[in-house]
Formats: C-alpha cells, structure tokens, sequence
C-alpha cells in the first residue's frame, strides 16, 4: 500500500499538544461504580501448560491460525496476568495520579473454575460483575466476528478525561501506549504459556457501554485481545 506519511504530520503534530480539549475539572469526576461487584481472590503461581518460556522462545515458538480451540481456560490465570500487567504499568510509568489508572475487562467465555461473565481488573482488585448471559452475543463485542470464537477478550480502558486535564492530546497519546503495552504484556504472557490469541483494535465499546460503565470519555476500551487453547 502507498501511502504519503506527509498526511498525517497534522494529525501527529496534534497529538503532541497539551492544551486541554475539556473543562479540566477531571478530578471532580468519578468513575462510575459498579454496585454489585463480587470481589475475586485468584490462585497464585499458576501456570496452564506447567512450563513458561522467555520472550525469545517465546516468539520463536508463535504460529498463525485462523482457528482457536474449544476448550476452556483457566480464568484465574487470565485475571492474574491482567493484574500483573496492570501493575507494571502503574509502576513503569507512575502516571495514575496525574492521568488516571488503566483498567481492563475481562469476558470469559469459555471458562474453566470460576463462572463465565465479565470481570473487572486493575491493579490492586479483581471482581466480577455480570455474568455471561448479560453479555448477549459475543459476536457483537467486535469488527471481526471470528474473534467471539476465543474463550475470551481482554479489552484494556483508560480515563480519557483526566488524561485529558492532565496534558490534553498528549493525555490520550500517552493513554494509548500504556494500554498498548499493558495489553501486549498479557498477550505475550498466554503465548509464552502455550495459549493462543489476537490483538485488536476493533472492540465494539458501545456493545457493553452499560454493562461495563463506558462513557467513552472517564472509561473508554482503547486496545483487546483475545484469549484461547490452540487449535489442535
């Protein structure tokens, strides 16, 4: 494809502005609460395959499929390693107090020791907070309707309003690459176990605006994955 990058300088350059796109009253906003949350304790230490390997192997060792298995996955393992990514995130960037922290939702389709539903994960609690029949065809949570077919989606969300007051367009610039790189930290630790997945951009936010209390601006999903066993 031939593209002329001179296109997109305006829309980069803007990117690199600090000036504020909202009221900058961010603070005085709250993310909306989710009042029947049922708070998690995940097993620790846990692995699915008993074996992780680096990232060279890991790497190494990827394949592409256009298939994911039917089995289940083991859902703490999946809510453990968003929780760790999240984690490193606060701790690498130390942004939370300026511009809000990420946080991620994780639906669990297939599910394997724990209910299948949505469950909400940051970076110091985990909770689950609808069940999967609320979550209704999981066909619609994206573009490409193949990716329902994984045992789950991990979709990553970041408070644009206060990375907006904080630095506007720069805010959401940054936003993007912590979600990003939480994102590929989970995604690299299931291939590093032996599951499979895919990133993408492509969730459908306003599948679940209720469902997940995604306003689109104090909590907007900005990057996912999905989650499986390999096809065999």
């Amino acid at each position: 494809m031939r593209t002329d990058p001179s296109m997109m300088e305006p829309l980069l350059e803007t990117f690199a502005d600090r000036a504020r796109c909202g009221d900058g009253l961010a603070a005085e906003r709250s993310l909306l609460p989710f009042a029947d949350a049922v708070p998690v304790d995940v097993e620790a230490g846990t692995t699915e395959s008993g074996r992780t390997l680096d990232l060279h192997d890991t790497l190494q060792a990827r394949r592409s499929s256009l298939q994911y298995g039917e089995a289940p996955v083991r859902t703490d393992l999946i809510l453990r390693w968003t929780r760790e990514a999240l984690e490193r995130d606060a701790g690498d960037w130390g942004l939370d107090d300026a511009c809000g922290p990420l946080e991620a939702f994780v639906f669990a389709l297939r599910s394997e020791g724990r209910p299948a539903g949505v469950y909400r994960v940051t970076a110091w609690d985990i909770s689950f907070i609808a069940p999967a029949s609320d979550v209704g065809d999981p066909q619609l949570l994206g573009i490409q309707r193949e990716f329902a077919d994984g045992a789950g989606i991990v979709t990553v969300c970041a408070n644009l309003d206060s990375a907006d007051a904080w630095a506007g367009s720069h805010g959401f610039r940054l936003s993007a690459v912590r979600a990003s790189m939480a994102l590929y930290d989970f995604h690299l630790r299931c291939q590093s176990d032996g599951l499979a997945g895919t990133v993408f951009g492509g969730f459908i936010g306003a599948a679940v605006r209720n469902l997940i209390q995604s306003d689109g601006v104090t909590r907007q999903p900005l990057l996912s994955a999905t989650y499986a066993h390999p096809a065999s």
